[in-house]
């Protein structure tokens, strides 16, 4: 939190002086509360351990179900390599969306809502910390796919690491502004938990992760193109699978960030009107 002293300054009058600068402040409550999440998250075992071992099990699920399918290529891709492409943007966006979405859930079910609302703590940061989080959490997934990449020979196509990278951007900014998003809105209907619920299995259905998008019957690919991580889902695989450059991938690049910038401002709307409901109301526990 920003700290100030009083002092004067040529016999004038006493003013406060921040010990640190907002930009300073607002990355130490950011890190502070990622280290945080990330602390708490690893505090069970069986946390520590399912995460690492569910990719194993997700990619034997789907890879079983195209061998049964008798499908060798999707969309005239390897297999392997689009499922593996695919568990990586699903493991950035379960793990950053859903703990950026819950955190202010989580702070109202702690007890320690009101001094979050209270203190000059940023409410981005917090949210942006809960995500990040998330991310660095699922570090042990993502080792697993690359792991899965290399035992089961998984062709990759990639020309230029930047379109790799700008890809991989895109996607985890579009999966915290989703988050930030649902931050508020869960608060918001009182339901979090169900709320999720109902999100959660359409969402990860639409994104591409599982299939390719183009075969979404019109109104579902619709759907689809309103989640910002479809988009960068689109152009990773470009990226790594079809040698596409970053002059290439921009264009898609560009248009998740654009979606997710509209999630931003939804965001920030709905964590405005918890904090005035709250503050209104006098009680800030009880949203």
């Amino acid at each position: 939190m920003m700290n100030a002293e009083w002092g004067t300054r040529s016999g004038a009058a006493m003013a406060p002086v921040s010990f640190s600068g907002r930009y300073r402040h607002f990355w130490s409550v950011l890190v502070t509360t990622a280290r945080g999440f990330v602390a708490r998250s690893n505090a069970y075992l069986i946390d520590v351990i399912r995460w690492p071992v569910f990719p194993l099990v997700f990619y034997a699920a789907m890879r079983l179900t195209y061998s049964v399918s008798g499908q060798q290529t999707v969309a005239g891709l390897d297999v392997a390599a689009f499922l593996l492409v695919g568990m990586f943007a699903f493991i950035t966006w379960s793990g950053t969306i859903w703990s950026s979405g819950y955190a202010i859930e989580y702070e109202r079910s702690e007890g320690t809502i009101a001094a979050l609302f209270l203190s000059p703590a940023s409410r981005v940061a917090t949210i942006a910390g809960y995500g990040l989080g998330g991310f660095v959490w699922m570090a042990p997934s993502f080792v697993t796919v690359a792991i899965l990449g290399v035992a089961t020979g998984a062709r990759f196509n990639v020309a230029d690491p930047l379109a790799v990278l700008g890809a991989i951007l895109a996607l985890l900014v579009g999966s915290l502004a989703t988050g930030f998003a649902l931050a508020g809105i869960f608060i918001l209907s009182r339901r979090a938990n169900l709320l999720a619920n109902f999100l959660q299995r359409p969402g990860e259905l639409l994104s591409g992760a599982l299939f390719p998008r183009e075969s979404l019957p019109a109104p579902l690919h619709a759907l689809s193109n309103c989640l910002p991580v479809s988009h960068a889902l689109d152009a990773l695989r470009a990226s790594t699978l079809g040698a596409a450059t970053l002059r290439d991938t921009l264009p898609t690049i560009a248009l998740a960030l654009a979606v997710a910038a509209v999630y931003a401002v939804v965001g920030a709307l709905s964590l405005r009107k918890v904090e005035y409901a709250a503050k209104h109301s006098g009680d800030l526990d009880l949203y």
